[in-house]
């Protein structure tokens, strides 16, 4: 691809988007409230395409096809799993926080788990614990875009000036007018994805297999599972984390805060859902075309998965190159603005709010120099390398995954106050370090298994033993609907 083009492809992406960011600001109220939350006035489009772009992200363009490329079609089962999961979980937990954000004007997740479990000290360690598992999802988008640029530029766009500018572009997005600039944002940024996917298909399909057909069977051994790779426990182990990955994962609970009314909650899932399925669908479907290729011997065999979506886009026409090149840097910019706009509303709202109370003004300060902080740690993280895209992702919400029984618990039992959930936080993420330093699998069960497992038990047995705090009939009977 020639180096002018890319650099002008990117430079019309950043400025239609940024152009879209600034117009955005007078929708601002210019509170700390409506800054993170839009203080619940997205129709819509605005929450369906927010949802979905913050959710689908580099993982989908870079380290899905190349899963798929690579493990054959357990990759679109373990997505699925995901898919199924977040749907399930979005229709019990989602009314339930919307009406909680409706009520009380909670702004972050962990806040609102602060007020269930009667202590702020719930809310912080829940903040630590996001700010430090994090780090390595945010950081494998800024990975995604740098491969792609690399790979698409023909290495004209080294990968340093890629991971620099994929993050100012996210913090930038995420400064000028907080979640609605992101939110508008995404919207751009969820059509481009959408329709690239499209394009991508449509193209690998009319080079490789017009007038012929796509085989699933020419793929041997990736054609089914189990196989070499997706044995039940390798299955079990990526899959668990992703299927709470909507109620574990702060950046998606808060969109959840962001619909105008119930009735367009319920749209936001209905569309969400869609949405979904096509795009794993698309993404799967491209990796599984491009490992038929390399049978036939159209395609180069790319050992290093991460590299088959930046190989097709230095061998595709310049086009494609472009809006490949393109929709994988949205989709990372999409994703690492929502993760750097939560977790700076966490910090300013569970962390210094929490223990030093002070105005409106100074709390907004220290939410967005939360947000340049962890900007350079993201970066730092990308610049190492330090594995493949899908990998950090489930190994993040791996080790967000001990929030999955106090959030669920929230909303289904009375019991259980500070130590009960603090507690299951401290089990819960120490087994997943254990498990994933030592890589032991007691008795044959896998890390996140036992995540799940010892968090879960925990909380049940000290929650026996633990009242609730008094008021949570409100996250027992939140009920109705309103708006």
């Amino acid at each position: 691809m020639e180096q002018l083009t890319v650099y002008i492809s990117i430079i019309i992406y950043l400025g239609v988007g940024s152009a879209i960011a600034f117009f955005s600001k007078k929708f601002l109220k210019k509170d700390f409230k409506d800054f993170y939350t839009a203080s619940g006035r997205f129709g819509t489009l605005l929450a369906t395409l927010s949802y979905a772009a913050t959710t689908y992200s580099a993982f989908m363009f870079i380290g899905l096809v190349g899963l798929a490329y690579s493990t054959g079609v357990g990759a679109l089962g373990f997505e699925l799993i995901y898919f199924v999961g977040t749907l399930s979980l979005l229709y019990f937990i989602a009314p339930r926080y919307w009406r909680i954000h409706r009520r009380y004007g909670y702004v972050s997740p962990a806040e609102v788990l602060s007020a269930r479990y009667g202590s702020k000290a719930v809310g912080a360690s829940v903040t630590l614990l996001a700010l430090v598992s994090l780090i390595p999802y945010a950081s494998s988008q800024v990975i995604g875009v740098a491969m792609a640029a690399e790979g698409a530029s023909g290495g004209a766009i080294p990968y340093v000036t890629a991971v620099v500018i994929a993050v100012a572009v996210a913090l930038l997005w995420s400064l000028i007018a907080g979640m609605w600039s992101v939110g508008w944002t995404d919207v751009f940024q969820g059509m481009i994805m959408l329709l690239t996917g499209f394009l991508m298909v449509f193209w690998v399909y009319s080079w490789g297999y017009s007038g012929r057909g796509f085989d699933f069977a020419s793929l041997g051994p990736l054609s089914y599972v189990p196989n070499q790779y997706w044995s039940f426990s390798t299955f079990l182990n990526m899959t668990i984390p992703w299927f709470f990955f909507a109620v574990t994962n702060p950046q998606v609970v808060q969109r959840l805060f962001s619909p105008k009314d119930h009735k367009t909650l319920r749209s936001m899932i209905i569309w969400f859902g869609a949405y979904g399925l096509l795009f794993t669908v698309l993404v799967t479907f491209l990796g599984l075309m491009l490992r038929g290729l390399t049978i036939e011997g159209f395609f180069p065999m790319v050992t290093y998965r991460d590299s088959v979506t930046p190989t097709l886009l230095g061998m595709a026409p310049l086009w494609i190159g472009v809006f490949g090149l393109v929709a994988v840097l949205a989709a990372s910019v999409s994703t690492i603005d929502g993760i750097l706009l939560t977790l700076s509303s966490m910090a300013a709202r569970d962390i210094y709010e929490s223990y030093r109370p002070g105005s409106a003004r100074l709390k907004l300060f220290v939410g967005r120099t939360t947000l340049g902080v962890l900007a350079l740690a993201c970066t730092a993280f990308a610049l190492a390398r330090p594995g493949f895209i899908v990998d950090l992702s489930v190994l993040s919400s791996s080790l967000l995954l001990p929030q999955a029984p106090i959030v669920i618990g929230m909303f289904l039992w009375k019991r259980g106050g500070r130590a009960s959930a603090v507690l299951t936080l401290i089990s819960g993420f120490s087994v997943a370090i254990l498990l994933y330093f030592t890589k032991m699998t007691p008795m044959g069960v896998p890390m996140n298994a036992w995540t799940l497992i010892v968090s879960s038990i925990v909380y049940i047995l000290v929650a026996s033993f633990e009242r609730g705090p008094e008021g949570i009939e409100v996250f027992l009977g939140v009920g109705g609907e309103e708006g």
